[in-house]
C-alpha cells in the first residue's frame, strides 16, 4: 500500500471516530451552570444518595431563578472502582496526579491525616468558622458532632504544629461484643435468672472461647467460641483495652512494641493457641462459602448460621447483616470485657470508632460548590431522602431497614427515634444493640492520627499474624514493625534533603534523546556521510548475489523498502513515545529519588536499594515466595503439551474438544480467581469433596501458609490450554515422514516422542519457558483477588508488594527501585536462556 493511501485510509478513520465520539449534555462553559465532581464508594445505597444529589441540583435551580448569580449546580458522581478504595486509592490517587482531581470524596476518616500530610486536601477552616453564626441545627460546627469522630479529622503537622480540619465527619462505625444467647445458654454460662451470661474480663472470655469451640472427628473447629480477630476488632481494640498506644503523644514516635500492646498480643496468642492454633482457625473462617477471610457473605456469615457463639464486630453488622438475615438468631449485645489489670480503674477502651468524611481534594476546581454540596450532604434533610427511599426499599422484599450511625450527634439521635425507636417492627434485640453502640461512640479512642496510619494498620496485622502463627514472639513481631513504621514516619517528618528532581526539564530532555535516537537509527541504516560499502566483497561473503544487482543493501531500492517498513510500525512507534518510553525513564530517575507522587521528587542516590537489600524486611520474603512460583512452569508446560498430544490425533468432534480445553485460558483473571475460591473452600469447596471421595482429606488450601501457594500453582493449570495451542502449531509442523521412518526402523511411541517430537518443539519449549518465567515473576492478580497476601505473607509475591509500596504506601520512588530490580533478574534470566538455548534448541534448515 502507497503511502498517500494510507494516510488517506488513517484521516477516514480519525474523522469517522471524531463523529461517533459522544458528546456532553451540558457544555463546560454553559453559563450559570458549575459542574461539582464527586467520587464516592459504591454500595447498596447508591441509588438513595443519588436521590439526595437530585434534590441538592433542584435547591439550585430553584435557588437560581429567583437570583440568577446564583449558581446551577450539577453533580458528576464517580466510584472509586476499587474494593477498598482507603487501602487501595489508585483511582483517586492518579486523577490527583493527573489534574483531574475530584471536587468532593468520600473519605476514611483516618487516612485523611496521611493524605492531608502531602498536601492532598483542602484546609477547610476558613468553611467551618462561616458556619458559626448559621441559625440551621445541623450545621457543621465542631460541637455538634462526636468528640471521637471530629477529634480524627483535625490533623497537627508534629514538626510545624500547624493544625486544621481536613475533612467533615459522616458515617461512623463503633465495636461491641456480639453474643448467641442460646449457645451460651446451652454451655452453662448463665446469671441467676438463667439468662446467658457473657465474659466480664478477659480471662473468662479465655476459658468461655475454649468451652464454646467444638470440633470434629479430624479435630477441625465446627463451632466457634471466641477468636481475637474473628470480627473487626484488631491489635488496636486489645491494646486500648490494656492501656496501649501505638504513638507518642507528640505523634513522632511509633510505640507499637510499647509493654502494654505487647501483653495483648501475647494474650491474643494464647487464646488462638486455646483453640488448637491460628491455622484452624483461619480454616474455619474460609468455610464461609464466600472462601475469604474479612468477607461479607451476608446470610451465610457464620454468625448467623449460629457457628460463632461471640464475636467482637462493628455496627455495621446491624443494617446489613442482623436486620436481613438475622432475624431468628437469638442474640443480644454488650461491651467487651476488659483485662483484669483494668478493673477499678477508669478506662474508656471498650470499642473504638472508624467511619468516613466528606474531604475536598487541595487542587479542586469548584471547591466553594463542593463545600456547598458537603453540607447538603451532612443535613438532616439529606439524610431523610436517603433512609427514606432505603426503608421503602428494603420494605418492599420484607426487609427491615437500619439507619448507618451519623457522626453528627442531633442526626444520628434523630434516626435512632424515627427509624429504630418509634418503629414497633424493629425487634428489641436489634434496638438495644443499636442503642449501647450509639452509647459508647464519645467515648471510644480511634486510629492515631499520622502521616503513616495505613502503614501502621498493615503492620499492626502483619506482627499480628507473625505472633499467633508463631512466626515470631509478639516482642520480636512488633519489634520488627514497629521499624518500619518508624522508619516511613522519620522520612515523613524529616524529608531527605536531597535535590529537587527537575522535572520541568524531563520532558526537553527525553524528546531530545528520542530525536538523537531516530538521527543516529537513520545515518546508520543509510550510511550517510559515510564511503559507500562494497557491495559485491559483502555479497560474495553472504552468498547472496542479488545485492550485487541491487547496489547493496543501503541503496536507494532497500531505503524505500525502509521507508515504508517505518510508515507502518509508525503506530507502535508513537504509542511508545507518548505512552511507555517517558514512564519507563521517569521509573530510572525516581528509583534513585524519594518520591510519593503528589510532591516533588528529591535526589537520594543509592537509598532506595539500600533499603531494599539490608532493611525492608519482606523483600527477601516476597522474592522467594515469587521464585517458589516458577515450579508451576514446568508442571504448565507438561500438561498443556500432553493435551495437545492427545488433540492432535485424528478423531471425531476433536475441534469441540480443543475449544473445551482452550475456554479457560480465556476467562478473566478476576472471574478465575473467585471461581477457585470456591473450588479451594476445604470443607464445601469441590476439590476437597472430591479428595474425599477417594478418602483422601484434603488441606486448607488458601488457609494454610504450606499450601497457599500450591494452591494457586493447581489454579494456573487449569488455564494450560493457552499453551496447548501453541504446542498444537508446533506439532502440525512435524512432518508426518518422521514418524514413518522411525516406525520402519522399529521405534515405539516413547522412543518416537524422546527421539522426533520433543527435539523438534524445542523452540516452542524455549518460547513457553520464557514466556512462562516472566509472567510468573510478575504474578499478581491472584494474591490480591483471593489471599490480599496471606496467610503470613506466604502469597505476597514481588509484583504485590511494589504495588502496595506505590499504591499502599505512596513510596513511588521505592517501587521503581523494586521495578527495576525486576527488569534486571527477568533481563539476565532472559539472556541466560538465550544463551543456553544454543545447546538445547533445534531449528530446521
Amino acid at each position: 500500500m502507497s503511502a498517500w493511501k494510507f494516510l488517506l485510509i488513517a484521516l477516514a478513520v480519525i474523522t469517522l471516530l471524531w463523529f461517533l465520539n459522544p458528546e456532553r449534555t451540558i457544555k463546560r462553559n454553559e453559563p450559570g451552570i458549575v459542574e461539582i465532581v464527586y467520587l464516592a464508594e459504591s454500595g447498596p445505597d447508591t441509588a438513595s444518595v443519588e436521590e439526595a444529589m437530585r434534590e441538592f441540583e433542584a435547591q439550585s435551580r430553584a435557588a437560581h431563578q429567583e437570583n440568577p448569580s446564583h449558581p446551577i449546580y450539577k453533580i458528576i458522581k464517580g466510584q472509586t472502582a476499587s474494593r477498598d478504595p482507603t487501602a487501595d486509592p489508585t483511582r483517586f490517587l492518579v486523577s490527583l496526579a493527573g489534574g483531574m482531581p475530584p471536587d468532593l470524596i468520600l473519605f476514611d476518616r483516618y487516612a485523611v491525616s496521611e493524605w492531608a500530610a502531602r498536601g492532598t486536601f483542602t484546609k477547610l477552616d476558613e468553611f467551618v468558622a462561616r458556619e458559626s453564626s448559621s441559625p440551621a441545627p445541623d450545621a457543621i460546627r465542631p460541637e455538634n458532632f462526636y468528640k471521637s469522630c471530629w477529634d480524627e479529622v483535625v490533623y497537627e503537622n508534629p514538626t510545624t504544629h500547624e493544625r486544621g480540619i481536613y475533612g467533615i465527619p459522616e458515617h461512623v462505625d463503633d465495636r461491641a461484643l456480639f453474643y448467641n444467647k442460646d449457645l451460651l445458654k446451652r454451655a452453662g454460662f448463665v446469671d441467676a435468672n438463667g439468662e446467658a451470661q457473657p465474659p466480664r474480663t478477659w480471662d473468662e472470655l479465655e476459658r468461655m472461647a475454649v468451652k464454646l469451640t467444638e470440633h470434629d472427628a479430624r479435630g477441625r473447629i465446627t463451632q466457634l467460641g471466641f477468636a481475637p480477630n474473628f470480627g473487626n476488632a484488631w491489635l488496636y481494640l486489645y491494646s486500648w483495652m490494656n492501656g496501649g498506644q501505638f504513638l507518642s503523644d507528640d505523634r513522632r514516635r511509633c510505640t507499637l512494641n510499647s509493654p502494654a500492646v505487647v501483653r495483648a498480643l501475647e494474650w491474643m496468642t494464647r487464646v488462638y493457641d486455646s483453640l488448637g492454633g491460628a491455622q484452624k482457625e483461619f480454616a474455619f473462617e474460609g468455610t464461609a462459602q464466600s472462601g475469604q477471610r474479612s468477607a461479607p457473605p451476608g446470610e451465610l456469615d457464620l454468625f448467623v448460621q449460629g457457628k460463632v457463639a461471640m464475636k467482637v464486630d462493628g455496627y455495621w453488622i446491624f443494617p446489613e447483616m442482623l436486620a436481613q438475615y438475622g432475624q431468628n438468631l437469638n442474640y443480644a449485645v454488650t461491651l467487651p470485657p476488659l483485662p483484669a489489670s483494668a478493673a477499678g480503674r477508669e478506662n474508656n477502651g471498650h470499642s473504638w470508632v472508624s467511619g468516613w468524611c466528606y474531604a475536598v481534594p487541595s487542587t479542586a476546581r469548584q471547591k466553594e460548590g463542593a463545600w456547598e454540596l458537603l453540607k447538603f450532604m451532612c443535613s438532616q434533610h439529606a439524610r431523610e431522602i436517603i433512609g427514606e427511599n432505603e426503608r421503602l426499599r428494603l420494605q418492599s422484599i420484607g426487609r427491615i431497614y437500619v439507619p448507618t450511625q451519623n457522626a453528627n450527634r442531633r442526626i444520628n439521635e434523630w434516626a435512632f427515634q424515627k427509624y429504630i425507636a418509634s418503629d414497633p417492627a424493629i425487634p428489641a434485640k436489634l434496638r438495644d444493640g443499636v442503642k449501647l453502640l450509639n452509647d459508647l461512640i464519645d467515648t471510644s479512642p480511634f486510629r492515631p492520627v499520622t502521616p503513616v496510619g495505613q502503614l501502621l494498620f498493615n503492620e499492626q496485622k502483619r506482627a499480628t499474624e507473625n505472633a499467633i502463627f508463631h512466626k515470631m514472639s509478639a516482642q520480636e513481631a512488633l519489634n520488627e514493625s514497629t521499624a518500619v513504621v518508624q522508619s516511613a514516619l522519620d522520612r515523613v517528618l524529616s524529608p531527605p534533603p536531597g535535590a529537587v528532581v527537575p522535572s520541568k526539564y524531563f520532558l526537553v530532555v527525553y524528546f531530545s534523546l528520542i530525536t538523537a535516537a531516530a538521527i543516529g537509527i537513520y545515518l546508520w541504516e543509510t550510511r550517510m556521510g559515510f564511503p559507500p560499502a562494497n557491495a559485491l566483497t559483502h555479497a560474495r561473503k553472504k552468498g547472496i548475489e542479488q545485492e550485487q544487482e541491487t547496489g547493496g543493501t543501503r541503496a536507494g531500492y532497500f531505503r524505500s523498502q525502509w521507508a515504508g517498513g517505518w510508515l507502518c510500525a509508525s503506530p507502535w512507534i508513537i504509542g511508545f513515545i507518548l505512552f511507555t518510553g517517558g514512564p519507563i525513564l521517569f521509573a530510572i530517575v525516581v528509583s534513585f529519588a524519594d518520591y510519593d507522587i503528589l510532591n516533588p521528587a528529591r535526589f537520594v542516590g543509592l537509598a532506595n536499594y539500600r533499603w531494599m537489600f539490608t532493611r525492608d524486611p519482606l523483600f527477601w520474603k516476597v522474592l522467594g515466595n515469587t521464585l517458589y512460583m516458577i515450579i508451576g512452569i514446568p508442571l504448565g508446560m507438561a500438561l498443556s503439551l500432553a493435551i495437545a498430544l492427545l488433540l492432535n490425533l485424528e478423531v471425531r468432534g476433536v475441534a469441540v474438544w480443543r475449544t473445551f480445553f482452550y475456554l479457560p485460558s480465556i476467562v478473566p483473571a478476576v472471574a478465575s480467581s473467585i471461581l477457585w475460591i470456591w473450588i479451594f473452600n476445604p470443607r464445601i469447596g469441590l476439590l476437597n469433596n472430591v479428595l474425599a471421595a477417594f478418602g483422601v482429606h484434603g488441606p486448607n488450601w488458601l488457609q494454610d501458609e504450606h499450601t497457599s501457594k500450591i494452591a494457586l500453582i493447581l489454579m494456573g493449570l487449569w488455564s494450560a490450554g493457552g499453551g496447548m495451542i501453541i504446542w498444537l502449531a508446533g506439532l502440525k509442523g512435524i512432518s508426518p515422514s518422521y514418524y514413518e521412518a522411525a516406525a520402519l526402523d522399529g521405534a515405539n511411541a516413547w522412543q518416537r516422542f524422546r527421539t522426533i517430537t520433543l527435539p523438534l518443539l524445542t523452540p516452542y519449549i524455549f518460547f513457553n519457558l520464557i514466556m512462562g518465567l516472566i509472567a510468573t515473576l510478575q504474578i499478581f492478580t491472584q494474591s490480591f483477588i483471593m489471599t490480599q497476601g496471606g496467610p503470613i505473607d506466604s502469597t505476597l509475591f514481588y509484583a504485590y508488594h511494589l504495588f502496595n509500596n506505590a499504591f499502599r504506601f505512596l513510596q513511588m520512588g521505592y517501587a521503581s527501585a523494586l521495578g527495576w530490580f525486576l527488569f534486571l533478574a527477568v533481563f539476565t534470566l532472559t539472556l541466560l536462556q538465550l544463551k543456553l538455548s544454543r545447546r538445547w534448541v533445534h531449528y530446521e534448515e
